[in-house]
């Protein structure tokens, strides 16, 4: 899975760079949202990721991990898709705006892919903001769980809320979507970014805790690095200096955070 969204990436980030994306690859922008969900998803099921519920580890066959972590992700999905009709139609929680079809199919307005970029998003959120563990098969700590998973929600809505920096306003200006009003940051309102912090980080509540390895840490972590880069290159070529600075920032966060992690 992590060759086929690298893959995808490049050749995505080569077009957009260079002489753009043909008309007729417009279906690539959405299929890109899907890999980059199920790529996070992949992360997750690593065997070197250990699932927690309360002080023990969830034991059950391969396909059962698998089937959960799915109706988890369906969550997720049925989730930002619910919120992003309510803001399509109502203006709420995020701001007016409205999609155009660059994204994929829109369902009651909003592109079907969309959900999909929450479930990345949100996992990958997860995963930067999970506790380590030094070697595979190494049993994790207990741990109270709520406690440990509101910490992680807000932790995860900061990551987020860099990458919607970055990402928000490349988007705008390539027209995956319009904003109504004027202002706030390059067009884009401040609500926008308070919705992202609160939804990224209620939406997290439904993973379970993790415990991950230096090496899936380190795939997360480029996985970020690479969403930010993208935009912010993209941001750099359209002259929005201010995302391409949140952009270099994030990189460096999250460099200094997996380090910090791997040094403790």
């Amino acid at each position: 899975m992590g060759w086929l969204f690298w893959i995808w990436y490049a050749i995505g980030a080569t077009l957009l760079l260079t002489i753009d994306v043909p008309k007729a690859l417009d279906f690539s922008n959405g299929l890109f949202l899907v890999f980059y969900a199920l790529y996070a998803l992949y992360l997750m099921k690593r065997q070197e990721v250990y699932w927690q519920l309360s002080d023990q580890s969830v034991s059950g066959s391969v396909h059962k991990k698998w089937l959960r972590l799915l109706l988890l992700a369906l969550l997720i999905w049925l989730g930002g898709m619910s919120l992003e009709w309510i803001g399509v139609h109502t203006g709420w929680p995020f701001g007016e705006y409205e999609y155009t079809p660059l994204l994929g199919s829109l369902i009651f307005g909003v592109p079907w892919t969309l959900g999909f970029a929450w479930i990345g998003v949100v996992a990958g959120g997860a995963l930067l903001s999970s506790a380590r563990i030094e070697r595979e098969g190494q049993a994790p700590a207990a741990v109270r769980t709520w406690s440990v998973r509101l910490l992680r929600a807000v932790k995860i809505g900061v990551w987020i809320i860099i990458l919607d920096l970055v990402l928000d306003p490349v988007a705008h200006a390539r027209g995956f979507w319009h904003w109504g009003g004027t202002g706030g940051f390059y067009g884009v309102p401040w609500s926008n970014f308070v919705a992202w912090f609160v939804v990224g980080g209620v939406l997290s509540l439904t993973l379970p805790n993790l415990f991950i390895t230096r090496k899936v840490h380190r795939h997360a972590t480029f996985l970020y690095q690479g969403m930010l880069l993208l935009f912010g290159l993209l941001a750099w070529k359209a002259g929005i200096e201010g995302s391409m600075l949140a952009a270099v920032l994030g990189i460096l966060l999250a460099e200094g955070s997996y380090r910090y992690d791997t040094r403790s």
